[in-house]
């Protein structure tokens, strides 16, 4: 194969690589049946690809595991693991926080956990065992008192600090009973300081290129990415994601294709060069 065709080759893949950006892991739950999904969002178009069958204990949380898998959290209260290929669920351990359990995410290297009582925990990833770190200062899930009622929480990590977002809903009414907030978490004490208002529904943000994203369930209507600013609160409209009866609960970035293309551009530079010093050898 000629230098040319390898070049245009290499762009090629370069080009698709540029593309995968726009994907994320997610993991939602049907409300149709509650089943869980695995799979990719589209941020640009919110578009859900499933991988793999129903999880029938469904999940909260995306963090980077070992080995290329992933680390989430059942409703169950079991630290799992899932192979992004496959979609394949598999237990680590039990967390110790039963049905109490709420969601993961990972700062620094350690993977932390809420429960429905507003604790933050660390999570030993090779038992799946959860440490109490203390109490928030978030409002408890509503559910645990009024079983109409429902909260909303994401976990995620931006800029080296740890933040979550909690909002409770009637679901008789659809009236807000605690409103959507943005809070900022300190990890040595669990301790979380108010932030600013954010949108309603926010079950699940990840971080991706420097930016985060933010997955809104929709009560009253479509279920939307959301450009969420970590400093205020604020969102923006990304797209809409479907289908509505899901909710995505768990995001964490696919591998960075970013290094794939560098590498890439690398292999192109070099081939070019050669073709250089060929030329000029004939020459």
């Amino acid at each position: 194969m000629d230098c040319q065709r390898k070049l245009i080759i290499l762009l090629t893949l370069f080009a698709a690589s540029a593309s995968a950006d726009a994907l994320v892991y997610a993991v939602s739950t049907n409300y149709n049946n509650f089943t869980g999904q695995f799979g990719t969002v589209d941020l640009t178009t919110g578009a859900f690809n499933q991988i793999g069958h129903a999880i029938a204990d469904p999940l909260a949380g995306l963090v980077p595991g070992s080995n290329g898998k992933i680390l989430s959290i059942s409703a169950s209260g079991n630290l799992d693991s899932v192979n992004p290929a496959t979609g394949a669920v598999s237990v680590i351990g039990a967390t110790g926080l039963g049905n109490l359990a709420y969601t993961i995410a990972e700062l620094n290297g350690t993977v932390y956990a809420t429960d429905l009582k507003s604790n933050l925990y660390t999570v030993n990833t090779t038992t799946g065992a959860a440490s109490l770190i203390g109490y928030t200062g978030i409002p408890i899930c509503p559910s645990l008192t009024n079983p109409n009622e429902v909260s909303d929480e994401a976990l995620f990590a931006d800029g080296g600090k740890l933040y979550a977002t909690f909002d409770g809903v009637n679901l008789n009414t659809l009236a807000s009973v605690d409103s959507p907030e943005l809070y900022q978490i300190n990890p040595a004490t669990g301790v979380a300081t108010l932030v600013g208002p954010t949108a309603l529904g926010l079950d699940a943000a990840v971080r991706v290129n420097g930016a985060v994203y933010g997955f809104a369930y929709g009560y009253t209507g479509s279920s939307t990415v959301l450009a969420l600013n970590p400093a205020n609160g604020n969102s923006t409209f990304v797209a809409d994601y479907s289908p509505n009866a899901f909710d995505i609960t768990g995001a964490a970035p696919t591998p960075e294709p970013a290094s794939f293309g560098l590498a890439a551009m690398g292999i192109a530079a070099v081939l070019v060069a050669r073709r250089r010093r060929f030329y000029g050898q004939q020459h």
